[in-house]
């Protein structure tokens, strides 16, 4: 992410700060903290949930500084719109237009010729600056289809140069036109109004609003500038400064390994990693850069936050290229591994010869040379991108291939799985739709979470609906257990209470346990859930009720549809042993170890049945995915898996 080129310090008599431009080492550490929790976020690293909020503390950084400088020429009387502008041409466009360029290459093998499209109109987004824009209309940053977008990671850097549009020319009218609201005052009351829009748009279902654009965003910006103002009390003492900063590493810390992504993000969540940003500015203002080892750790940290804009810039798209070169669309650690320290190299090659030359004047020493390069690429860039797009305008056999693949990821399995009603249901109590018991039927009960649901369908078709009377009782995440105590959601604690309760009045035939065994069993849970389930079999039992436990289903490595996509797009076969998941076949060994049948209990293994020596169909019925994401059947699957079980169940 770009910040200003110059770093300042601030200092002065009696605690009020006096601006003058210096550089301070503790800025590249928070800024390595920042690009290292973005890139540990989209490399999927372990335990780092919300490593995204790397872009919110970077946001703080750029009104920090860009406050801070713009202030202090303003004081001097020196500053200049024109010279303003230079430095951020130089310090954002060179880099950035380089990648642009450069990732424009892999996109010609990578990309069906309709993302292709896509990618060049993108292109043309980054260069104006509105990507942002672009990337709003398009997709949810944590959708899916958000890793399959090269550039999406940009709308952040026209975010920021939205903002570096509005700040310098408030600063200018306050300064010359002799406001008279205390530079403080007005920080902080925009501030407020920009945190105020961000909430209202969250409590507004318009989440995406509060992510992408620049008005619900600006606090983040604001918050930093604050911490950048003249008058700002001064800490002095070096052991208050040593545990100001380690407070505010934990408060940065907490939301980067614990918040996880999805709607409820800017909003409330994203006042820690900005405030513990502010403070760590604040815990150093007036600390000298202490000379260090090159090898010393805060050194690598340092190099780091050198080369972050660089590699902010590469990590994506080189993950998203990277990704697609694999058939299961899926990098192991190793691969990350390798990739992480390639981007290293790439990133440094970039900050080496595109970056410092340009901010250090060795090219384009002069700000008309600046200007005219920086004029001139972007209308290449422009160029190149209409003719990208005009080249990727006629589809090819592949994307017509993908067109039928890709209108599953947006697959409606509301009907299938009596959402609303049965599944997940709206009013939180499953009725007589759905927990009726037929006279004169074989009353079989499914139970679970969507892992059950996705199996009604497929078990309603291949029974005799004159013979057998399907219950449906599941919850989306929630275990089937009578155990309301070991539910860690409220919903969940609320579904095994209602559960026990129907028990207590109603003897179905047979019940079927299924679930997400695998998200349940996660380490260390594993003895947990296998202790659970026993006990829930065993009153089932007890109350004279059949039990059948399905094993792990079918689960897939990444989203199926776009596996097969990327197969057919690289003329490769597709191969169950890519695809597949291979976590289940353990799991599911485990289980079958732990779970013995026993009178009234069997355990049915999903993978047996469905996958002979580990093979598990990809497709079915004339190239229909078995599964419309990672593991949820499609209508077809559903109907193909219930056919192989149902025998298994005594029922056919």
């Amino acid at each position: 992410m770009p910040d200003a080129q110059l770093h300042f310090l601030q200092s002065g008599l009696g605690g009020v700060a006096i601006v003058r431009r210096d550089y301070r080492e503790d800025i590249d550490w928070l800024r390595a903290i920042a690009v290292l929790a973005v890139v540990a976020f989209h490399f999927e690293t372990p335990a780092v949930f919300g490593g995204f909020v790397g872009v919110d503390i970077f946001f703080v950084i750029s009104g920090y500084l860009i406050t801070g400088i713009i202030q202090s020429e303003l004081e001097a009387g020196n500053f200049s719109f024109a010279r303003f502008y230079e430095r951020r041409v130089r310090r954002l466009l060179p880099a950035l237009y380089a990648m642009v360029a450069l990732t424009a290459i892999p996109s010609f093998h990578y990309l069906l010729t309709s993302e292709r499209q896509e990618f060049f109109r993108s292109i043309a987004a980054v260069v104006t600056f509105t990507s942002n824009f672009f990337f709003w209309f398009q997709t949810g940053y944590f959708d899916h289809a958000a890793v399959e977008k090269p550039l999406l990671h940009t709308w952040s850097l026209a975010v920021e140069e939205q903002f570096y549009l509005a700040l310098p020319l408030l600063l200018w009218a306050r300064a010359t036109r002799g406001g008279r609201i205390a530079l403080p005052v007005l920080l902080g009351a925009l501030a407020l109004a920009s945190f105020v829009l961000s909430i209202w748009l969250m409590k507004s279902d318009s989440s995406a609003n509060a992510f992408f654009m620049s008005p619900p965003r600006a606090w983040e910006f604001l918050i930093g500038g604050l911490i950048a103002t003249p008058g700002l009390p001064v800490l002095r003492n070096a052991r208050a400064q040593q545990i100001v900063r380690g407070i505010a590493l934990v408060v940065i810390a907490i939301p980067i390994f614990s918040l996880r992504q999805g709607p409820g993000f800017p909003g409330f969540n994203a006042l820690a990693p900005c405030i513990g940003a502010a403070v760590f500015l604040w815990s150093g203002i007036g600390v000298r850069t202490r000379a260090r080892s090159p090898y010393s750790p805060l050194t690598i940290v340092k190099f780091f936050g050198q080369i972050s804009y660089s590699l902010y810039l590469w990590h994506w798209p080189l993950f998203t290229f990277t990704r697609f070169s694999k058939s299961s669309l899926v990098l192991d650690a190793s691969d990350k591994v390798m990739l992480f320290v390639l981007t290293v190299l790439i990133s440094y090659l970039s900050w080496r010869f595109v970056e410092q030359p340009f901010r250090q004047k060795s090219l384009a020493p002069t700000r008309g040379a600046a200007f005219r390069i920086a004029g001139l690429a972007t209308a290449l860039l422009l160029a190149g991108s209409i003719g990208g797009i005009v080249a990727s305008g006629a589809p090819s056999d592949a994307d017509r291939v993908a067109l039928q693949l890709e209108s599953y990821n947006n697959y409606n399995q509301r009907p299938l799985y009596r959402d609303g009603v049965c599944f997940f249901s709206d009013s939180g109590v499953f009725g007589a739709d759905c927990l009726g018991l037929a006279p004169g039927k074989t009353n079989i009960m499914l139970w679970g979470d969507s892992l059950a649901a996705h199996y009604f369908y497929g078990l309603g078709k291949v029974t005799d609906p004159q013979a057998v009377n399907i219950l449906q009782a599941t919850q989306a995440a929630c275990m089937p257990t009578l155990n309301a105590a070991a539910q860690g959601k409220v919903p969940c604690r609320d579904f095994a209470t209602q559960m026990e309760a129907f028990f207590a009045d109603h003897r179905p035939d047979r019940v079927i346990l299924s679930a997400d065994w695998l998200e349940y069993a996660r380490p260390p849970r594993f003895d947990g859930m296998i202790a659970d389930l026993r006990q829930t079999i065993a009153r089932l039992n007890a109350a004279g009720i059949a039990v059948d436990l399905l094993g792990p289903a079918v689960q897939f490595r990444a989203r199926l549809p776009s596996m097969l996509m990327r197969a057919r797009l690289r003329n490769t076969d597709a191969h169950p042993d890519d695809f597949v998941l291979p976590d289940i076949f353990a799991l599911d060994r485990m289980m079958k170890a732990a779970l013995p049948p026993h009178e009234k209990f069997s355990y049915i293994s999903i993978v047996d049945a469905v996958c002979p020596a580990r093979q598990c169909p990809l497709t079915i019925d004339g190239g229909i995915p078995l599964a419309w994401d990672h593991a949820h059947l499609t209508a077809e699957g559903s109907m193909y898996v219930m056919d192989k079980i149902v025998p298994l169940l005594g029922m056919k």
